[in-house]
């Protein structure tokens, strides 16, 4: 068994910790002396200064523990509930009264244990990432009453990242002393650096050797990359992997040299690699790479930093994932130290510096399929007025970039369960659909097209949809129908994807509100049911507007959509020559292909491609 590093790796030190924290003397003992000169003290540094760490072990074996009652503060959903709650988890006499004010609460426990209550805030900066305006000022207003009651022995401790101290402005304008006591915390300098590589190595229960005292400094100019001061993340990061690799080497004589350092690599590569190794053992032993990222991406903000999330809030977040599946996740992800248990039972990643990897990381993506396994024999290429179907997808061309940003969109986007593909009559929609789209689709998933025309309207089971409200639990009723076919209904877990072709047919058809109401019903009970579906509705664009009362059900349908546009004359040209070949039409004079296509523009100098097969089709059959 490993012993345990004495790096800290992604974690804050505690109090516990005190035999192995240092280089931070001089900022611990001037935040002592700030407690007693003002009650409210603000703490601010980059990410990654190390200032939980100040507070937590520094600050806290700084006093005795008659004064010190310390109660540390995350804004989890809402920081003036977390606050509470807090206080709430340190009445263990039950002295607390209904209707008590914070004020109150905090008097109650000093009365109970006679030691002067240290308000924590920790991350202060999640309130203006993730709080509302409202909950900003509530918890302004209960900071302002706590300062102002008289004789209450209470010191309020505001600790955040400086990039959002402008955030502070309404604070100072109701708390005018906000600035008055703070602390900025600096990265740490490469001698106290050196110092905390040299004291830890020496302290005798971890048994670190040295091969000599420089290769501190061989250490931090690999943290730094030779240049400026040293930020401490990455320091503990490179120094509890340089233990572990020592460790695995010999575990009786863990030796600090040049070659393990130069083996460790630099530090731009260390989180990385890290994370790297540990999404690699997932996907090799839990659920695919993909998935992982899918999971992580839940407890990153859209501005790239860490935020807590409550376990019981990740189905809703993670709609594809089952209850199982997202314990499964939970639990590797919080042992292998990407993920940190709050209290409540909320969980957020362990830094902020992960939390920027994972922002910045791409799914890899199902990739499309190139190969369609068609041994199509065509009597012509050319189709008239029909669309293009599976059985033409070897000779549809033209729309591979957009047939490729599609599929991705439809298959890779983790965020999005419904497509709105979108474009004027004549671009040939149904035939990227159907030549392009299906083909590959079929080949990975479960795939299901419906052709929206009269008939499928007028057929008893769509009337049963229009004239009857979705029942809660129940299987959805389009499902049923898209699936009709089948022997059975798919299992609830493997992914399907349903198209719903020239879907502007329900608005020319259906008169009746009422009807069109039941069938939005419908659409947002199959997403609510949780069934692993995905949803392709493809509309002419003339019919975008009636689309927003859907939207209703079906949440950012409008956001989410691929416009399919007019090919462009040189595409056509390049479609023309490709179809000409195929069906061994030899053009002796390139000019002909652009008297072609110059033939078939619409007024608006559009290429219409329903114009384009009819005249190719006419010329094939001339000739």
């Amino acid at each position: 068994m490993q012993k345990s590093s004495p790096f800290k790796f992604l974690d804050a030190y505690e109090k516990e910790d005190q035999d192995i924290f240092f280089g931070r003397d001089t900022e611990v003992e001037v935040l002592y002396q700030m407690t007693y000169q003002s009650n409210l003290l603000l703490v601010y540094g980059m990410s990654g200064t190390g200032k939980t760490s100040i507070i937590r072990c520094g600050l806290a074996n700084r006093f005795e523990k008659s004064d010190w009652f310390d109660i540390y503060v995350r804004r989890q959903e809402n920081i003036n509930d977390s606050l509470v709650r807090e206080l709430n988890a340190r009445d263990s006499l039950n002295s607390f009264e209904d209707g008590n004010t914070v004020p109150q609460m905090v008097h109650s426990l000093y009365l109970d244990h006679l030691r002067p209550v240290y308000l924590i805030f920790d991350q202060f900066e999640e309130l203006f990432i993730l709080g509302t305006e409202e909950e900003q000022q509530q918890l302004i207003i209960t900071i302002k009453a706590i300062l102002d009651t008289q004789d209450l022995p209470c010191k309020i401790i505001i600790v955040m990242r400086e990039e959002y101290l402008a955030h502070m402005s309404n604070f100072e304008k109701v708390v005018p002393t906000l600035f008055d006591k703070r602390l900025r915390i600096e990265p740490m300098t490469r001698a106290l650096a050196k110092e905390v590589i040299l004291r830890t190595a020496r302290n005798e229960k971890f048994n670190i050797e040295l091969c000599y005292d420089e290769i501190a400094d061989d250490i931090i100019d690999k943290v730094t990359e030779g240049k400026g001061r040293v930020p401490l993340t990455y320091l503990q990061v490179f120094l509890d992997k340089m233990y572990r690799e020592a460790y695995e080497k010999d575990p009786n004589q863990i030796v600090f040299d040049n070659e393990l350092v130069e083996e460790i690599g630099e530090i731009d590569d260390v989180l990385e690699s890290f994370l790297d190794e540990q999404l690699k053992i997932f996907s090799r032993e839990v659920d695919g790479w993909d998935e992982a990222l899918r999971f992580l991406k839940v407890f990153v903000s859209d501005k790239g930093t860490k935020i807590p999330v409550h376990r019981s809030a990740l189905p809703d977040l993670l709609p594809n994932f089952s209850l199982i599946r997202i314990n499964i996740h939970l639990n590797f992800f919080v042992n292998r130290r990407i993920l940190r248990p709050l209290d409540d039972d909320q969980y957020e990643m362990a830094h902020d510096s992960l939390a920027s990897k994972i922002f910045r990381s791409r799914t890899k993506g199902i990739p499309m399929p190139a190969e369609l396994n068609i041994n199509e024999s065509h009597e012509t290429p050319f189709l008239g007025f029909e669309p293009y179907t599976e059985n033409f997808a070897d000779i549809f061309y033209g729309r591979d970039e957009e047939l490729e940003d599609l599929f991705y969109k439809i298959v890779n986007d983790i965020d999005i369960r419904t497509t709105l593909v979108i474009g004027p009559m004549g671009v040939g929609k149904t035939s990227l659909i159907r030549a392009g789209l299906l083909p590959r689709l079929r080949i990975l998933f479960n795939t299901q097209y419906i052709r929206c025309n009269r008939a499928f309207i007028d057929s008893p089971e769509v009337q049963q949809i229009l004239s009857t409200e979705p029942v809660a639990g129940s299987e959805p009723l389009l499902l049923k129908l898209a699936f009709k076919w089948e022997k059975k209904l798919p299992d609830p877990g493997e992914r399907k994807i349903i198209v719903f072709d020239q879907f502007e047919e329900f608005f020319i058809w259906i008169k009746q509100q009422k009807e069109l109401t039941y069938l939005f019903l419908h659409f947002g009970h199959l997403l609510e049911s949780r069934l692993n579906i995905d949803l392709v509705l493809v509309v002419r664009d003339e019919f975008f507007s009636q689309l927003q009362d859907l939207e209703a059900f079906v949440p950012a349908l409008l956001e989410e959509q691929v416009r399919v546009k007019h090919m462009s004359f040189r595409k056509a040209k390049e479609v023309v020559k490709s179809m000409m070949e195929k069906a061994a039409m030899q053009v002796e004079d390139e000019g002909i292909i652009d008297k072609i296509v110059g033939n078939i523009l619409e007024d608006n100098g559009k290429v219409n491609l329903t114009y384009l097969q009819l005249y190719l089709e006419r010329l094939y059959r001339e000739v």
